[in-house]
């Protein structure tokens, strides 16, 4: 069975396009860590490079390209794209028919529906299927919840706002890969997701396509350790987000700022993935203009799998702001080392976690109700941690590679054999 990917991530695999490859999407390693070994399929991933012409290589047991994407250096062109439509689609997908000969695939899985990959799938012979991740068609209603439009103006450096950079900037971009996700998902016959807030969505905008339930993979590191870390004079509380303000690190602070006036307790939190130096987060100290608003909040940036690891086990609560998620990986490699979890209540959340028995599922937005769920397991850290080992257990059985990779040999199997019987191929 052959098998082609199209991401948009800079896998590890692939440093021989890449000056300083990032794992940006995790779980597509372990996705292929797993399955590279496998002697009935055969791989072979392309992403966006940098580049002017096409690049091949091989490592790992897959097969790698790089597709032409070089960067817009026309400002003229670059304003076009930003504002008005993201032409980088054409650059990319010219190139997809000639990955498509080249590797000859069985199946092709595109990972994200927001990425122009899909836009060509009615053109492909191949069947395809659309590996969900989010959705940004639902994103464009919260990418202004942490820091308002007004203020991410406001905020912005005159620089960013002339070249047409940083977060408010952003939207723009975001705004035109929604557009292109409501037309990727209308095209696409086959989904893969894991949450019922997914399988909604795709069933509104795609309602006579297949979808195939399949659970993420994991990255080993957080199945090797358990939390295990006591209660202490500190309540240590930490977060794996990303330097986008509707991840929630606006109700962090906020959150500490309740604590702080309605507790005596010490407390700290751990943000891993953000820098202290990020756009967004000057952008909540002129927000927050109080000297003590950041006071307890500590920006680690971005860590490796062992390092999070290492800062996990070191602290009392995982807790999950965002106002916007499908189903976060940082919560269910959370739940794997057997953490108690506090996450808000968005897109899928319900479906990997459930409230009072595997962690606790608190209000969107509410740094009330965050301030106090914090409370609730300090005060009972004996519920916190049977928290936690429920939501270990589940992880384990959720997450079970062997599991995984049959679940998700029989989705291509079944998919490839539907489609050929449908006189498709």
């Amino acid at each position: 069975m052959r098998i082609l990917f199209f991401a948009y991530t800079e896998h590890s695999s692939l440093s021989e396009f890449i000056n300083n490859p990032k794992t940006k999407l995790s779980w597509v390693d372990a996705l292929l860590g797993e399955l590279r070994n496998n002697q009935s399929i055969s791989l072979a991933v392309a992403i966006p490079i940098n580049s002017d012409q096409l690049e091949k290589d091989q490592k790992d047991n897959i097969k790698l390209y790089g597709l032409p994407n070089p960067k817009e250096r026309n400002i003229f062109k670059k304003t076009y794209n930003k504002l008005i439509y993201a032409t980088e689609s054409v650059k990319i997908n010219s190139y997809i028919n000639t990955v498509v000969d080249d590797f000859n695939p069985d199946l092709i899985q595109i990972f994200g529906s927001e990425n122009p990959f899909g836009l060509i799938i009615p053109e492909l012979s191949t069947p395809v299927i659309m590996h969900i991740q989010g959705f940004l068609l639902v994103g464009q209603r919260k990418y202004f919840a942490g820091i308002s439009r007004c203020e991410q103006f406001m905020y912005s450096s005159l620089k960013d706002l002339i070249f047409l950079r940083g977060s408010f900037n952003g939207y723009f971009t975001f705004r035109n890969r929604a557009k292109v996700e409501e037309k990727s998902i209308a095209g696409c016959k086959y989904f893969m997701g894991r949450t019922n807030f997914d399988k909604r969505i795709i069933s509104l905008l795609s309602p006579k396509s297949t979808y195939y339930h399949c659970e993420e993979f994991l990255r080993n590191a957080f199945f090797e350790k358990q939390w295990n870390f006591p209660l202490g004079k500190e309540i240590v509380c930490i977060s794996i987000l990303n330097g986008t303000t509707y991840k929630g690190v606006d109700l962090l602070i906020e959150t500490s700022m309740i604590l702080k006036k309605h507790t005596s307790f010490t407390f700290k939190f751990k943000i891993c993935g953000v820098s202290s130096n990020d756009e967004f987060v000057e952008m909540l100290k002129k927000k927050y203009k109080k000297d003590d608003s950041f006071e307890n909040i500590e920006f680690l940036g971005k860590l490796t799998a062992a390092e999070l690891v290492d800062q996990l086990c070191n602290s009392n609560f995982y807790v999950h702001p965002s106002y916007l998620e499908n189903s976060p990986n940082s919560v269910c490699e959370a739940m794997a080392l057997g953490m108690p979890v506090i996450t808000t209540k968005v897109g899928g959340v319900d479906s990997i976690i459930q409230d009072a028995v595997e962690g606790l599922v608190v209000q969107e937005g509410d740094p009330y109700s965050f301030a106090a769920a914090i409370v609730e397991l300090t005060n009972n850290y004996m519920f916190a941690e049977s928290l936690g080992k429920k939501a270990r257990e589940r992880a384990i059985s959720r997450h079970n590679p062997k599991s995984l990779v049959a679940n998700i040999l029989t989705i291509y199997e079944n998919l490839i054999n539907e489609y050929g019987r449908k006189g498709l191929s």
